[in-house]
C-alpha cells in the first residue's frame, strides 16, 4: 500500500500536500504544521521495532502583544482577536522539560519574581506593577523578557526612560541574552557609584 505524507489543516481539518504553506481549501497558514507520515505511525505502533517515545521539550508559538500563546499557524489571537499573522513564531520551552528557573531579585533582596512564562512585559502598568508602580522612572510598559530555547532575552520598550544591562544602555528593538548575575536597571543606571531611587534595579539569576 502506497502511504503518502500530508499536512492536516488546523482550521478545516483537510489533508494537504506536505510542500504547501497554505491550505488549498481554506488558505490557512500551514508553515508551522508538521508533516504527517503514515509509514512512521505504522512502525511506531509495532512494539518490537518502536523507538522509545520522547516528548518534545520545545514548542513553536505565536505570542500576541496581550501575552496570549497561540498556535504557530494562527492568524488571530484566541484571547483578544488581534491580527497576529505578522508575528514570527518562536520556540519556547515546555513546562515539563524545563531544566532551569529564572529569577529577578531586587538588590536588597526584599522582592523577587520568577520568570515562568515564555514572554512577559514589565512596567508600572504591566507585570511587576505591584512593585514598580511607585517608580516614576519606570515606564508603563518598560521592558520585555522572552524565554527561547532555555535562554532569557531582555528587550527595551521604553523610548524615554531606557533600560540598562550592567550599566550599559540597551538599544531599542534588540533582544539581548541575559547571564546569571546580570544587573538590570529599569529607568536608571549607576552614576558616581549611586543609583536613582525612582528607578528599579534587579539581579537576574539562573538556578537548576
Amino acid at each position: 500500500m502506497d502511504l503518502q505524507k500530508y499536512k492536516i489543516c488546523p482550521e478545516c481539518g483537510k489533508q494537504n500536500p506536505p510542500s504547501l504553506i497554505e491550505c488549498k481549501y481554506c488558505e490557512a497558514d500551514l508553515t508551522g504544521v508538521k508533516v504527517f507520515d503514515p509509514t512512521a505511525v505504522e512502525i511506531s505502533e509495532n512494539p518490537s521495532t518502536a523507538a522509545p517515545s520522547v516528548q518534545n521539550s520545545t514548542a513553536l508559538v505565536r505570542i500576541c502583544e496581550c501575552g496570549a500563546k497561540n498556535a504557530p499557524q494562527a492568524r488571530k489571537c484566541k484571547v483578544c482577536g488581534e491580527d497576529i499573522s505578522d508575528i514570527i513564531p518562536i520556540e519556547v520551552v515546555t513546562e515539563e522539560k524545563k531544566l532551569f528557573s529564572y529569577t529577578l531579585k531586587t538588590l536588597d533582596g526584599t522582592y523577587s519574581v520568577t520568570i515562568s512564562e515564555p514572554l512577559i512585559t514589565v512596567g508600572r502598568e504591566a507585570d511587576l506593577k505591584e512593585y514598580l508602580q511607585n517608580k516614576p522612572y519606570v515606564s508603563r510598559n518598560h521592558a520585555r523578557f522572552t524565554i527561547v530555547a532555555e535562554k532569557v532575552f531582555i528587550e527595551n520598550l521604553s523610548l524615554t526612560n531606557k533600560t540598562f544591562l550592567n550599566n550599559e544602555e540597551l538599544p531599542n528593538g534588540t533582544p539581548t541574552a541575559l547571564k546569571n548575575g546580570d544587573e538590570i536597571g529599569l529607568g536608571g543606571k549607576v552614576v558616581d557609584g549611586s543609583r536613582q531611587d525612582k528607578a528599579a534595579y534587579f539581579i537576574f539569576s539562573i538556578t537548576s
